[in-house]
């Protein structure tokens, strides 16, 4: 067995906790949450539940997770006119999501509104946040 698969990796470790937030601030079954569930569609998430949720791994983890990181790492080195000119996301900008976000999946499609993004988060892209604060690298 590779040690990416282990029990005792860092990554296992990292999705276990991530996990487990998220199960605890929505008030579910551990069980039932998996790194693909999708926190809004699949898990009933609102915009408080994020708050929640961040919080927790920030806790956890002792790291800062600001929106405004979230947004820029979204748009990388685009700017916000245009990734998202009137609020719509670009070509360019859904490209860029597609590449940040494959759980996004028929999601990303064009008509996608700027504050429509965190409908695509699912638990595996708050561990890939957690883990790119970690190991110091871009998250999302």
């Amino acid at each position: 067995m590779s040690a990416a698969l282990t029990s005792s990796s860092p990554a296992v470790h990292h999705a276990e906790t991530v996990r487990l937030a998220v199960a605890e601030a929505l008030n579910l079954d551990p069980a039932t949450v998996g790194p693909d569930s999708n926190l809004m569609d699949d898990l009933g998430a609102d915009s408080l539940a994020f708050l929640d949720i961040v919080f927790r791994i920030e806790q956890a983890f002792s790291i800062e997770i600001t929106r405004g990181e979230m947004e820029r790492a979204a748009r990388g080195d685009m700017s916000a006119e245009e990734f998202a000119p009137a609020g719509v996301i670009s070509e360019r900008g859904l490209e860029r999501l597609r590449e940040l976000l494959p759980e996004g999946g028929a999601k990303i499609a064009p008509g996608l509104r700027a504050t429509q993004i965190l409908s695509l988060f699912t638990v595996a892209t708050f561990v890939k946040i957690a883990e790119g604060k970690l190991t110091g690298g871009a998250q999302a």
